[in-house]
């Protein structure tokens, strides 16, 4: 019993002891002015040993990081060819190339009325022996159907559809004559192409311009029962050397872009 009692004496005075010791240091702690950044942020709590933290704050990647696929670059959209005014080209087909052919009929087509008229004296349906000089509802049905169709496809209405692509030009660049060309390539010319920049495209407005003289020499022919030239006042039903230049000129112009291939040529969505 006496033994027990001086060992709780001595571990409270041992105790007191220790407290006495760590009194003072503790009250210096308490003293200490406090860094600014304690008030603004709560202090971190006591950081784990170092190896569990380094564990705790290894990562692992699972998935790698996407390369970005390379940017592809959109088509350049195509410049859409023209139609026509109703929108009947991708249904009938009635092409710019078809018109080009059917203006080369009709060029030659005026070219060779004009010139029969002025020899014979006879209009276009004269010549083919129809009656002519009556109300234009009283014409032939045929006859009205290929005005319109003519003047249809004069304004473009049946679907002009295609594009012209011009060849490569020549250029100032070749004026001068290089060492073995000739005389068109120092003016510019193509030395394989026609002698005249005519293109299938000024071909078109040709024929266009002969589509609309037939329809309307016909109209005219129909209630007047003049040709076309009687409708001018020129005089008709003469031999050849007696006919006005500017009427052989129309001929020999219509004929001849009629027969010349001009440069270039037209395409549509599907074969440009």
């Amino acid at each position: 019993m006496a033994q027990s009692m001086m060992l709780m004496s001595s571990t409270t005075v041992s105790g007191q002891a220790v407290l006495q010791r760590d009194q003072p240091s503790s009250l210096l702690q308490r003293l200490k002015p406090k860094p600014f950044s304690h008030i603004l942020l709560p202090p971190l709590p006591n950081s784990p040993p170092s190896s569990s933290s380094s564990s705790a704050l290894r990562t692992f990647a699972l998935f790698k990081s996407k390369t970005k696929a390379p940017v592809k670059k959109a088509p350049a959209p195509k410049p859409k060819v023209e139609d026509g005014i109703f929108g009947t080209s991708g249904g009938i087909g009635f092409t710019k190339q078809n018109e080009l052919f059917v203006g080369r009929v009709a060029m030659i087509g005026f070219a060779a009325s004009l010139l029969g008229e002025a020899i014979t004296g006879k209009g276009i349906l004269a010549q083919l022996n129809l009656e002519t000089g009556i109300p234009i509802y009283e014409a032939e049905p045929l006859l009205l159907f290929f005005i319109l169709f003519t003047l249809l496809g004069a304004i473009g209405a049946l679907g002009d559809r295609g594009r012209f692509v011009d060849d490569p030009p020549t250029g100032l660049e070749k004026a001068v004559i290089p060492p073995g060309k000739g005389l068109k390539t120092a003016l510019g010319l193509s030395e394989e192409g026609p002698l005249f920049g005519f293109t299938k495209s000024n071909e078109l407005f040709v024929g266009r311009l002969a589509q609309l003289g037939i329809a309307f020499s016909l109209i005219g022919e129909i209630i007047t029962g003049k040709g076309a030239l009687a409708q001018l006042n020129i005089e008709t039903g003469i031999p050849i050397s007696d006919i006005e230049p500017l009427v052989l000129f129309n001929v020999a112009f219509f004929f001849f872009a009629a027969l010349n291939p001009g440069t270039g040529k037209f395409v549509t969505d599907e074969e440009d």
